[in-house]
């Protein structure tokens, strides 16, 4: 029985260290894993444990740095999920977002001793930095899209379910729907933040491993950095606009055709007045040769 318990235990131990090692040896192509279990399940533990066995058992400097940077992925799918699921408030986010930044600081420190050690680490350092940028933009992306699945849904509320109300004078309805746009807008400003403060963290732990890499490496990579934010500003321009348009859908043209009324309105006046001169100067005219004539 012992030594059936033990086989169990030796068979459990290899499939979590050897599960999930070709993250590396796929391409440059990076998708999530399954999220499995996530921060909100009561069982998260036994997720965590499998992962601290496989970091137990991986003896290997560089295998043990790179088997951070696949953790970090599995942190980005739980936090998609959720997010998904249940938006920015829900509880186990800040759990993973944690637990992310511990994975990618846990990677850098490693780096950072391995240099200290007297090792070239400059190859090292650009596969762990360009791994985790691709996994990066994959978290940005999970924001992106639960942030424009809530302004497609503020979107069909203002153009539609909320004009229509204002139509008819549903005051119920309207009050309804008001409150949905305000919660819609808090859950965007939210998501908003959310992303703003676990980027910010990120790159601070980010940085530690690129400044491992190579000069020419670095170069590349602040060059790729400008035109990533270039692009991110650009984008939030456009969303600025687009938000602005459904926010004011007509209202912009409704003072130009007031202004074309006046206008006109004051042709007609000043037309009157002409003709009402005229008629008053040929009555004058008439009076004046009456008089003559008399």
């Amino acid at each position: 029985m012992k030594k059936i318990f033990i086989s169990s235990t030796f068979a459990l131990v290899i499939l979590f260290v050897f599960a999930g090692s070709t993250a590396f040896t796929q391409g440059t192509q990076v998708t999530l894993p399954s999220a499995g279990l996530t921060p909100e399940s009561p069982f998260y533990f036994l997720d965590r444990l499998g992962e601290n066995l496989r970091q137990f058992f991986t003896f290997n400097p560089e295998a043990k740095a790179k088997l951070q940077i696949e953790f970090a992925g599995e942190r980005i799918a739980e936090i998609k999920v959720m997010v998904e699921k249940k938006g920015a408030n829900t509880k186990g986010l800040s759990i993973a977002e944690s637990l992310l930044q511990a994975n990618v600081a846990y990677a850098a420190e490693i780096v950072s001793a391995e240099k200290t050690s007297g090792k070239d680490v400059t190859a090292l350092a650009k596969t762990l930095n360009d791994e985790f940028d691709a996994r990066d933009k994959l978290l940005e992306q999970t924001f992106k899209d639960a942030k424009a699945q809530l302004k497609a849904q503020r979107k069909e509320i203002k153009t539609n379910l909320l004009a229509e109300a204002r139509r008819v004078g549903d005051t119920a309805q309207i009050a309804i729907l008001e409150g949905q746009l305000n919660d819609i807008n808090q859950q965007i400003d939210v998501l908003g933040q959310k992303k703003d403060q676990l980027e910010n963290s990120l790159q601070g732990e980010q940085k530690n491993i690129e400044k491992e890499m190579s000069k020419d490496d670095q170069k590349k990579e602040e060059i790729e950095q400008k035109e990533e934010k270039e692009a991110v500003e650009a984008e939030e321009a456009v969303e600025a606009e687009e938000s602005a348009e459904v926010d004011e859908p007509k209202e912009a043209d409704e003072p130009k055709e007031t202004s074309e009324q006046s206008e006109a309105g004051e042709k007609d006046n000043k037309k009157d007045n002409s003709q009402n001169s005229n008629s008053s100067n040929q009555g004058d005219q008439n009076t004046s040769k009456t008089e003559d004539n008399e």
